[in-house]
């Protein structure tokens, strides 16, 4: 009886993972169409860095990459299977992404006592990432095809007034809305985070 309760708790395990990949999935794509058209502001960035963050580098990186390829692929913009290595750009921005958002699980026990500081190392972190995202994409294209040393370097100068928006918006994001969404899990979600105890007694 004990072995096939626990093999159905083993089942119920498997699926709300699923379930959950399958929820960030959603997310990523909603966010990211219904974000589309609002210049340089969106916030796939930081549903994929939630999702290494909650979930682990695996799971994580099945949103990243997943959700990027379907994202990127569907873009009524402009599809980036029109350009493969603008796509393969993407993707890898989207897999460094989940990975720092893994790393930080490691230090999510220290959070509680020290969310003015872990605000500004997210924001820190929201910047660093959204610039090696877009140094990624926007050297993607003069670099594949086969521009001169000058001539990438002067694209990457002319995109600069368009990705800074991006950076700053994405700072902004990762320094508000991310640790709001961390107090909240830590208070009602704590089995994201089963290291930190007596949270509730560290707020005040």
């Amino acid at each position: 009886m004990k072995k096939k309760e626990n093999r159905i708790f083993e089942i119920f395990q498997d699926n709300k993972k699923i379930s959950e990949v399958g929820i960030f999935l959603a997310l990523f794509w909603g966010l990211g169409f219904a974000f589309l058209y609002v210049p340089n502001v969106e916030f796939i960035t930081l549903i994929t860095f939630l999702s290494g963050l909650l979930f682990g580098l695996k799971r994580g990186l099945i949103v990243a990459i997943i959700g990027e390829i379907v994202f990127s692929s569907l873009n009524p913009l402009g599809s980036s299977l029109a350009f493969p290595p603008l796509l393969l750009a993407q993707v890898v921005g989207f897999t460094i992404i989940a990975v720092a958002g893994n790393i930080f699980r490691g230090f999510m026990p220290f959070f509680p006592n020290n969310k003015i500081l872990f605000s500004i190392l997210y924001g820190a972190t929201g910047l660093l990432l959204t610039f090696i995202y877009d140094s990624l994409t926007t050297l993607a294209f003069p670099i594949a095809s086969g521009f001169g040393f000058k001539q990438i370097v002067a694209t990457y100068i002319a995109g600069i007034p368009f990705n800074l928006i991006h950076i700053v918006a994405n700072t902004l994001i990762f320094f508000i809305i991310l640790p709001k969404i961390l107090e909240y899990v830590i208070q009602h979600l704590p089995e994201y985070f089963p290291t930190i105890n007596n949270y509730n007694s560290t707020i005040g």
